[in-house]
């Protein structure tokens, strides 16, 4: 299992890397979470990266990034059978 963006309606807020950052480090900030965004704020694309130490917000009744994404532009993958 794993998360996936849709590129098309993420905007680019960071709302995800906040949240990842405040599972992992009890506190907002860019840094110290699993997901990494970057925008071209000229060309406005948009690279979106989740690293290994995902743990898809163990304990929580969904990953935080999921929740909290305003654009609803990241979706939790199933496992293939």
């Amino acid at each position: 299992m794993g998360i996936a963006v849709n590129l098309k309606a993420c905007y680019g807020c960071r709302a995800c890397e906040l949240v990842c950052a405040y599972h992992h480090l009890k506190v907002f900030t860019p840094e110290g979470g699993s997901i990494k965004l970057y925008k071209n704020y000229r060309t406005g694309k948009i690279n979106w990266h989740i690293d290994s130490t995902c743990d898809l917000c163990a304990g929580e009744d969904q990953p935080l990034c999921i929740r909290y994404c305003a654009y609803e532009a990241l979706i939790r993958l199933k496992e293939e059978e």
